[in-house]
């Protein structure tokens, strides 16, 4: 976030912090925030590799990094009471690839949406292709249309019975007015578009 009336506000200073005071903050309910959002670095978020600190980066540091946290939040008394974790991944890195020439690589994103998903604001027109020189060779990258593909969820919770899996389709609007149903507030942007549905009983099976 860039914008001003977010980051020099005293509520940015506050509420925007390390991540290493979570730990000690799950020690208790009482201080525990009743949200919390993680954003990994981009070395623990699976997209460098290898990373700016030596590590090894890819999906080597990002399990890693769920592996040191996912047992420390579900262990955590305010996570046992009613907690839900959520591991969401912001778009797909799957392309079709093609080698027209040699030293020449194209690298195609469908771009696909699902629910009705409706696009940002300020989009420029798609299909959107760039190109990069890598090594003596170029890449080709095009972009067909503005959604992130279809990507997974890992969703933990008492409210979940382990094993469940569900296959019916939701974006991150979805998810966001899930989020928001559950601390009753009102619909935010996109996650007010009618017809959108929150989770369902097909992913809280144990309620």
């Amino acid at each position: 976030m860039y914008f001003h009336s977010i980051i020099d506000s005293p509520d940015c200073a506050k509420n925007v912090v390390n991540l290493a005071s979570l730990e000690n903050d799950l020690k208790s309910a009482d201080t525990t925030a009743n949200f919390n959002l993680i954003t990994p670095n981009l070395c623990h978020d699976g997209h460098d590799a290898p990373c700016a600190n030596g590590e090894a980066g890819g999906l080597t540091s990002a399990d890693a990094f769920l592996k040191k946290w996912v047992p420390l939040i579900t262990a955590s008394p305010a996570f046992q009471k009613d907690g839900l974790l959520i591991v969401n991944f912001d778009e797909s890195s799957y392309a079709s690839v093609s080698q027209p020439s040699p030293g020449v690589t194209n690298l195609t994103f469908a771009g696909t949406t699902c629910c009705s998903q409706q696009p940002g604001p300020n989009l420029p027109v798609f299909p959107q292709t760039s190109s990069l020189a890598y090594h003596g060779a170029t890449i080709n990258l095009t972009k067909q249309s503005f959604g992130g593909d279809q990507t997974g969820a890992v969703m933990i919770s008492k409210f979940i019975k382990p094993g469940t899996v569900s296959t019916v389709a939701y974006n991150h609007y979805s998810m966001l007015k899930s989020v928001e149903d559950i601390f009753g507030l009102d619909h935010l942007g996109y996650a007010g578009q009618a017809g959108l549905q929150g989770f369902g009983n097909d992913i809280f099976t144990n309620l």
